[in-house]
Formats: structure tokens, C-alpha cells, sequence
């Protein structure tokens, strides 16, 4: 009678038949059972292996399903692999526009201090620290759209960044508007500053040497324009300013003038203290005549001789210089009403209108100063943009840089391939179990 023994393990079937013959012993069954046993284990074992990563077979009978997850597995390495691969190996290697760098390198350079920087304290310190931010606004000019219109208007940017020839990718469609291009220059320049030396790097990147010199050479000539703007606009400033006091205080010195004229013509006086002193010379003068007329007088009397003619005359000679005298002293000065229209009066009107006229006199002087020195300072050159590194024409192409523009596309789509079957692996070897 035949004796069966089947085995069922991961779809695998084991049938072993025993021929007729005379019974076992209990030896040989235990031998015969031993080994079937071991061949059961081996059996399970197989089917429990690993699976082949591409095929996806094990054991002794492919799964269900292996052959759609082997395609998915060639299709997402032709998708993420191959595909990348070749279009960045074509483009970069064969249609990607050759582009020419030129450099320049520039710094800013302060002028001497004006006078009036040093009056009004500012030193080294302030200068070093105005230039430093004069830099800063000069980095980011370069880079903003101000400089993109001038140079546009300039030299024609948008027809230098879309030439015939240049790839699609590369170029710029001449009709986007103004902030296209504007991303678009900063695409294509590159402008910064050392903090420790305060020098500006500007690299210029376009598809013909000659483009790339041309606009090297503008942006310095356009930067240096903003650099003496910016150094005049204040000092503009401070010139009005001064026209407007130099014009108040010439007014003021007119009506001043103006003023005193009137003065003098109305008290009739030029010159108050020079006439006062020139009367004082007349009395003086008439005291030493008046002195020597009495001495003679003085004379006649003790001669007994007053009533003679001489004597009378005398006397008639000493009353009139005292009566001279005590006019040109009232002119002078007197008080009571004698005292009106004396000098002393129409010098205080007139002192009053001296003073108002000196104070305007040396208001115009220091307005007249500050307005020539506000002119010097204007003409004069406060700050130098310094080109140590000037642009040159290039010879060769920089960019792109085609083996790492490559790698950039190229290996992220790898390492995100592997990285997608891992996962896929994954789940399904978790869906199996």
C-alpha cells in the first residue's frame, strides 16, 4: 500500500512515495522520518529567502505581482535616471550659451575735510564711517533697478541679454517689463563689499566679451556718478543756503545804510564825535585867545587907563569870546532846552543807527564768507571712486560651468531614485509578510 506525505510551505508541494516492499524497521523508519524531516526544513528555509532585488523572485515560485514592481522599478530609473541624465548631458554639454565674466574692483576715497567739517567737529572717524555707508548704498544701486534703467537707456541691456544665438533658457525676452529684467540683472551681476578694506567686487556675466566690458564699464562710470551725487546733494544744500543769507544780510545792510543817510541829512551832522572834536579845537582856541586878552586888559587897568578907548576895547574883545565860547560849548552839549539839536543829542540818534549799521556790516562779512566758502567746497571734490582693478576684455568663457550645472541636476534626480525604491522595497517586503 503506498504511504503519501505531502508538505505545503510558500506554495511548494513535497510528495515522496514509497515503492512496495516489506515493512521497515523501527530502525530504518527513524532514519526515513529523520530525513524527511531535514528536507521539510530546507524546503521552508528556501522559501523564506531573500527575494532578488530586481525580479523580486524567491523561493521556488515568483510572487504575485513581482512583474508589475519590476517594471515600475525600470520605469522610474528610466523617468528619474536616464531621462535627467540625458537632457542635462544634451543641454549643458551641446545648446547651454557660453557667457564671459569681466571684473572689476573699485573703493571709495574721501577728500580732504573742509573748513566747515572742521568746525563742526567731524573727523576721521566720521568720515571712515560715511564712506563706509556710502559704500554699502553704492552695492546695493548696482543691484537695483535705478541702475538697470540707466544702463538700458545707456547702452541698450535688453538687447545685449537676448542677442540671436543665445539658448532659450539663457536669454531675456526684450518685451518682459522692467522688473523681469531687473530679476534678471541680478541673475547676471554680482556686486559686494569687504567690510574689513571696504572694496566692491562687481562681476558681470554676459554672452559676448565685449557685452560683458561694455556694462563693466558703465556700471563703474553710473556708480561714480552716484558717489559725487551724493557727496554735492548736502553740500547744494548748504550753498542755497548760504545765497539766502548772503542776499537777507545785503538786504539788511541796505536798509541800514539807508537809514543812517537819512539820519545824517535829518540832524544835519555827518559825523557827530569828529564835529564835536572840531569844535572842541575852536574853544580851545578861543580859551587861549580869550587867556591873552585879559592879560592885556588886566595890563591897561593898572595903568589907571579903563575908561581909554583901548581898554574899552578890550573888555568888548573879552565879552565876545566868552559869548563864542559858550555857544560852541552849547553845540556841543547843554541841558534844559538849550540842550536841543546839540551834538550830544544828534550823536545819540546817530550812534543808534552806527550800531544797527556795524552789526549788519559784519553779518553781511560772515555771510559773504560762509557763501565763498560753501562754493569752494561745492567745486571741490569730496570723494574719488578708485578703479585698481579696471576692466579688461575676456578671453574665455567661465560660465556656465558645465560639469557642476550637470551634477546639480543629475544627482539629486539619482539620489532621489534611490532613495524612492528604498521605500519601495520597504513596503512591499512589509506588505508580504
Amino acid at each position: 500500500m503506498p504511504e503519501t506525505i505531502h508538505a505545503q510551505q510558500s506554495k511548494l508541494s513535497l510528495s515522496f512515495v514509497a515503492p512496495e516492499r516489506a515493512p521497515l524497521s523501527p530502525q530504518d523508519a527513524g532514519l526515513k522520518a529523520k530525513s524527511i524531516a531535514q528536507a521539510l526544513r530546507r524546503a521552508a528555509n528556501k522559501s523564506r529567502g531573500p527575494v532578488r532585488v530586481i525580479t523580486g523572485g524567491g523561493g521556488f515560485q515568483a510572487r504575485r505581482g513581482d512583474r508589475a514592481f519590476r517594471l515600475g522599478v525600470l520605469a522610474s530609473f528610466a523617468a528619474f535616471v536616464i531621462a535627467p541624465f540625458l537632457v542635462a548631458s544634451v543641454y549643458w554639454g551641446l545648446i547651454a550659451s557660453k557667457q564671459y565674466v569681466t571684473e572689476t574692483k573699485f573703493a571709495l576715497r574721501a577728500g580732504e575735510a573742509s573748513s566747515l567739517d572742521l568746525l563742526s567737529g567731524g573727523g576721521v572717524g566720521s568720515q571712515a564711517s560715511q564712506q563706509m555707508q556710502d559704500a554699502q548704498v553704492l552695492v546695493n544701486f548696482i543691484r537695483s533697478r535705478s541702475m538697470v534703467e540707466a544702463l538700458d537707456r545707456k547702452i541698450g541691456l535688453r538687447a545685449m541679454f537676448s542677442r540671436p544665438g543665445v539658448d532659450y533658457f539663457s536669454s531675456f525676452d526684450p518685451d518682459d517689463p522692467v522688473e523681469e529684467l531687473e530679476k534678471y540683472w541680478k541673475r547676471r551681476i554680482d556686486a559686494s563689499i569687504d567690510l574689513m578694506s571696504g572694496i566692491i567686487s562687481v562681476h558681470v556675466r554676459a554672452f559676448t566679451p565685449q557685452d560683458s566690458l561694455e556694462i563693466s564699464q558703465n556700471v563703474a562710470e553710473l556708480s561714480e556718478r552716484l558717489v559725487n551725487e551724493m557727496s554735492t546733494r548736502s553740500r547744494r544744500d548748504a550753498l542755497a543756503q548760504a545765497r539766502t543769507e548772503l542776499t537777507r544780510a545785503e538786504q539788511q545792510l541796505k536798509n541800514t545804510t539807508g537809514a543812517m543817510r537819512d539820519a545824517r541829512n535829518a540832524e544835519g551832522v555827518l559825523d557827530a564825535p569828529a564835529a564835536a572834536e572840531a569844535i572842541s579845537k575852536v574853544i580851545t582856541s578861543l580859551q587861549v585867545e580869550l587867556s591873552r586878552t585879559q592879560e592885556d586888559l588886566a595890563l591897561h587897568s593898572d595903568a589907571e587907563t579903563t575908561d581909554s578907548p583901548q581898554a574899552r576895547l578890550l573888555n568888548a574883545r573879552v565879552q565876545s569870546l566868552k559869548s563864542q565860547i559858550d555857544d560852541y560849548s552849547t553845540q556841543i552839549a547843554s541841558d534844559g532846552d538849550k540842550g536841543t539839536g546839540s551834538l550830544a543829542q544828534r550823536a545819540g540818534v546817530l550812534s543808534r543807527h552806527q550800531i544797527e549799521l556795524s552789526l549788519a556790516q559784519q553779518r553781511y562779512a560772515l555771510a559773504a564768507s560762509a557763501f565763498e566758502n560753501a562754493r569752494v567746497d561745492l567745486e571741490t571734490q569730496r570723494a574719488y571712486l578708485i578703479s585698481f582693478l579696471r576692466p579688461t576684455l575676456a578671453e574665455k568663457s567661465l560660465y556656465p560651468r558645465r560639469w557642476i550645472e550637470w551634477a546639480i541636476i543629475v544627482a539629486p534626480t539619482t539620489i532621489g531614485w534611490l532613495a524612492l525604491i528604498a521605500v519601495a522595497f520597504l513596503v512591499r517586503d512589509h506588505m508580504a509578510k
